[in-house]
């Protein structure tokens, strides 16, 4: 009886390696997955910190497009002409086309 406790004992002991290095892979698994989540994460909040950069720059050059086109706003077509010309641009086209000239060299 003695020694059929002590094969079961030396087994136990025999099987502790295999289930600690059992344990430690799984626990190593795990904790690369956390990883893997986490850069995953990182790297979705980074795409969407660009895509709000990129919100705020088309929205801030919508509004200085429509500062610049207030500046117009009203003007005759000659007039929108005279400015084209002191600015040494093509001064013909519909007044939609003067203003949108004159915005875009506003720009630049």
């Amino acid at each position: 009886m003695a020694r059929d406790q002590a094969e079961s004992v030396a087994d136990v002991v025999r099987e502790m390696p295999a289930s600690a290095g059992h344990a430690v892979h799984e626990l190593a698994a795990e904790a690369g997955q956390a990883v893997r989540e986490q850069a995953e994460k990182a790297e979705q909040a980074e795409q969407e910190r660009a895509r709000q950069a990129r919100k705020a720059q088309r929205e801030q050059a919508r509004q200085a497009h429509d500062k610049a086109r207030e500046r117009y706003e009203g003007l005759t077509k000659a007039e929108l002409s005279d400015q084209l010309a002191a600015r040494d641009l093509p001064k013909t086209g519909t007044v939609h086309e003067l203003t949108r000239r004159l915005i875009e060299a506003d720009s630049k």
